[in-house]
């Protein structure tokens, strides 16, 4: 498996209505192949980027800007350093504490279907590793979601922030039949859909470990002290207005064209990859980035690394390996993914034999 969100088979729906995909919608539609869903139904997704977990992070979740901002404090004895690197990361230091801010690309609800009221909401139960399964909603019933083994972090009810739907035929020669990226936009049934990449990595920093093997469909109640706060109009750091390099879809206006562009400031984005050349990335579709007229190009915002997956075969295997690690995976468990899978189906010691 190459690429976190763009490798899987992945749609969205929560039990007793929220967010779940319209079996005649567009998500539906571009499900296609069940051969690639069973293939890619049940990976389990490791975070292996610098984030930590934050002290007293909230998520604000902007409607009108499709951004989800998170705000939190490097814990204790963290450095910032490592994060200064990422493009949709600013610090500072704040009353003695670094403050760190994070911006990633959300969708929101397509009328008529409808978002959660702006508020500020506890995250009610978290499913750090959801492979397809069945789920039932008020629209649909009970039928088949094709979850793909992402991060689902319920916070309103049937309203969370899980991955992104959207797929494509992927490039020949990748070894992943589906990419996939996110129509950022007025687009979902309710939920707050992102790349996968960014969803697994916001579990991470809310402090929910992207670096453990947890059993699937496992729910965690009341996962994290974060709040996830909804707000109607654009977001807002140090009195500008926020938006993020990524591009735009259906039903936004992105703040600089109504503000003007000097009243904005623009967070860079990423995308995962585990391929140097950006092979297991969609193409840029021609999609206007964050300035205008200039194309998005995924694999100019690649970052290798920083997430993989692991097939359930595997995972009974990475699960001995994180208890040898003291009860949560190494960072460089991407690095060495594919040692580490060897290691596992040969029945060798992965510590030792990848220097983990």
């Amino acid at each position: 498996m190459t690429r976190l969100g763009l490798g899987l088979m992945l749609a969205s729906a929560i039990l007793a209505g929220g967010c779940a995909a319209d079996p005649a919608s567009d998500d539906a539609a571009e499900e296609s192949g069940e051969d690639a869903l069973v293939a890619k139904a049940d990976e389990h997704w490791i975070y292996a980027g610098p984030m930590p977990a934050l002290k007293d992070a909230k998520v604000i979740a902007s409607l009108e800007g499709n951004t989800a901002h998170v705000i939190g404090y490097l814990p204790p004895g963290a450095s910032a350093a490592e994060l200064s690197q990422l493009p949709n990361v600013k610090t500072r230091t704040e009353n003695g504490r670094t403050r760190v801010d994070i911006v990633y690309p959300i969708a929101t609800a397509a009328p008529p279907k409808t978002n959660s009221r702006p508020g500020t909401y506890s995250f009610y139960g978290a499913k750090p590793y959801r492979p397809d399964g069945i789920a039932y909603t008020v629209s649909a019933g009970e039928h088949f979601v094709p979850w793909g083994g992402f991060p689902f972090l319920g916070y309103n009810d049937g309203i969370a922030f899980h991955g992104p739907i959207t797929s494509q035929e992927n490039k020949a020669g990748s070894p992943d039949t589906k990419v996939w990226y996110l129509h950022r936009g007025d687009v979902s049934s309710g939920c707050n859909r992102m790349m996968g990449e960014h969803v697994t990595e916001l579990a991470h920093v809310l402090g929910i470990s992207m670096r453990k093997v947890y059993g699937a469909n496992q729910m965690y109640e009341n996962p994290t002290t974060a709040k996830a706060q909804v707000i109607a109009e654009y977001d807002s750091l140090d009195g500008k207005f926020i938006d993020i390099d990524y591009p735009t879809d259906v039903g936004l206006t992105r703040p600089g064209k109504v503000h003007g562009d000097d009243k904005v400031v623009m967070f860079g984005s990423w995308v995962a990859s585990e391929m140097p050349n950006g092979a297991d990335l969609p193409g840029d579709m021609k999609w206007e980035g964050g300035v205008a007229g200039k194309p998005y190009v995924f694999a100019q915002h690649a970052r290798t690394d920083m997430v993989c997956s692991f097939a359930k075969k595997d995972l009974p295997g990475l699960k001995r390996v994180q208890a040898q690690a003291g009860g949560e995976l190494p960072r460089s468990i991407c690095a060495k993914k594919a040692c580490v899978v060897d290691a596992i189906r040969t029945n060798k010691d992965a510590k030792a034999v990848c220097g983990l």
